[in-house]
């Protein structure tokens, strides 16, 4: 009897056993099925399916201030609206604020769906308010008050057309390392649900990703030094 007993129990530890096995090993495929999701939703945003007949138009962007001022005064009103400048600063203010000039700020569209007072890129002269780089902010007027949509710790170097009228833009990213050190990411960013996102890396100080591989590989890495450090916001 108690034999009998002993098998019984040992025949439901086994069937016990082989249906969690069944269980995991059915889990298995799900697992890869959100893997390759994910894969392809990052192939997708790659992807630059523009309809025939689109030409797209790149428009390299110099990095200048000017000291002229500003040729529409709509830049100035901007500016203030910002709070990013002091429209009451003379040469006798010492607070650390910066003046509503021409020669710390630049204006360029990036939607054009909208006039420029109501979605605009804000380079900004690295130094401004004790920042030690240049940034650039992307602004967007949401119910007449103007939103940070985003932020770059670098410059602009490109704007490309797209279909639906929302530039792509190339953005210099810059990192310090410390100790006098720095490195510099030319980053491809694209707009989608309400901001711009990180595509893929296109170079570094030392050039272009020229192969593929050699792209993937780096715009990985390059996307999470850009999160850890928070150059992209």
């Amino acid at each position: 009897m108690k034999l009998r007993f002993l098998s019984i129990i040992i025949l439901l530890l086994l069937f016990s056993c082989k249906e969690d096995g069944k269980e995991i090993n059915s889990s298995t495929p799900a697992s890869n099925e959100k893997a390759n999701t994910n894969d392809e939703i990052q192939t997708n945003d790659l992807k630059d399916e523009l309809p025939e007949g689109f030409n797209q138009d790149t428009l390299k962007t110099e990095a200048l201030f000017t000291a002229g001022g500003f040729d529409d005064k709509l830049y100035y009103e901007l500016l203030i609206e910002t709070h990013l400048c002091n429209p009451n600063y003379t040469d006798t203010t010492s607070d650390g604020s910066t003046p509503c000039s021409s020669r710390f700020f630049n204006f360029y569209p990036y939607n054009h769906k909208r006039t420029i007072d109501d979605a605009f890129l804000l380079q900004i002269k690295a130094g401004v308010n004790k920042y030690p780089y240049r940034r650039l902010l992307v602004f967007v007027r949401e119910k007449g008050k103007l939103i940070l949509m985003n932020g770059i710790v670098g410059y602009l170097v490109e704007r490309i057309s797209r279909p639906n009228e929302i530039d792509d833009l190339i953005v210099a990213v810059f990192d310090d390392l410390g100790n006098d050190k720095f490195d510099r990411y030319d980053v491809l960013l694209r707009y989608k649900d309400g901001k711009y996102h990180f595509i893929e890396a296109i170079g570094d100080l030392k050039g272009k990703f020229e192969t593929a591989d050699l792209k993937k590989r780096a715009s990985k890495a390059i996307q999470e030094r850009i999160n850890e450090k928070e150059l992209i916001f």
